[in-house]
């Protein structure tokens, strides 16, 4: 499979910067509809058939990543183009894995917004 990223929420000009970056590296970028968002990470990343019912949507507005079928460096490429072209970053990003390629758009969210916030706090004890 082609290395590809969901992209959830992300403003316009952010997203067109990173289709840049996303070409350089030979990345598609993917954008989400949020009539897409009940769908699973993995049917919208190409990696499994769309199921024969569907969870409620659940919308959320914070910009999410999902990076899938991403080749060993790639991330640490992505990252680095990231910064280097200056982007805004995205605070919650994740790999697509077996576990999460079955979760609807929210409950991924859900689990990498708590993680976030968790690493959050732990900075602001340091």
């Amino acid at each position: 499979m082609n290395p590809m990223i969901l992209c959830y929420n992300i403003q316009p000009e952010k997203l067109g910067r990173m289709r840049v970056l996303c070409l350089r590296l030979g990345i598609r970028v993917r954008v989400a509809q949020p009539e897409e968002f009940a769908f699973p990470i993995g049917v919208l990343a190409g990696a499994m058939d769309a199921p024969k019912s569907l969870e409620p949507a659940e919308p959320f507005d914070d910009e999410m990543l999902v990076m899938a079928h991403f080749q060993p460096g790639m991330l640490d490429a992505f990252l680095e183009g990231f910064r280097q072209s200056r982007i805004p970053t995205v605070a919650l990003k994740a790999m697509l894995t077996q576990t999460n390629a079955a979760w609807p758009a929210h409950r991924l969210h859900q689990a990498i917004s708590e993680e976030h916030a968790q690493m959050q706090a732990l900075r602001k004890k340091k």
